[in-house]
């Protein structure tokens, strides 16, 4: 019995030795795993903290951007109000141009009607007709009582004119 004793304590002594070097071998795989999982925490841990840098640089970028958009908006507004008084300007001027050229117009009419009414103007005018049908000096000096200096113009740029 004896025997059996000791066969048995080998038994039981190679078992447990067989569990503790199966439980050694399983905290060799789980350090192994625990290893790996820590790596993959680190990377995942650096990429949250990369993705959260990058968010936090993309809510800097949109709010810059809105500053702008705010300030191009007010920009464009205060253009519109510039635009809107030129326009307005604009039409007063137009208004003015209109007036201006209607006084005109009444003007040179008014030219034209005291030009038919100037007595001397007609005789200017009829010298010409009268150096153009080929009269002399004198004649046109005595018929429309011009003096000689006169006269001699009115014949002098008559030949330039030829």
């Amino acid at each position: 019995m004896a025997n059996f004793l000791t066969d048995f304590s080998w038994i039981w002594l190679l078992v447990i030795a067989a569990i503790l070097l199966l439980a050694v071998v399983m905290a060799f795989v789980a350090s192994r795993h625990s290893k790996k999982l820590l790596a993959i925490i680190n990377e995942n841990a650096s990429a949250n903290w990369q993705q959260q840098q990058n968010l936090d640089q993309l809510r800097q970028h949109i709010e810059h951007m809105a500053q702008q958009l705010k300030r191009s908006h007010q920009d464009i507004e205060e253009l519109r109000s510039t635009v809107i008084g030129v326009g307005q300007r604009v039409l007063t001027l137009e208004s003015h141009l209109g007036q201006g050229m209607q006084q005109v117009a009444e003007l040179a009419e008014q030219q034209k009607s005291l030009h038919l009414f100037d007595p001397e103007s007609k005789i200017y005018s009829r010298a010409m007709k009268m150096v153009q049908l080929g009269s002399s000096m004198e004649e046109i000096m005595i018929e429309c009582e011009l003096p000689q200096a006169e006269a001699e113009l009115l014949f002098n740029l008559h030949k330039q004119s030829k």
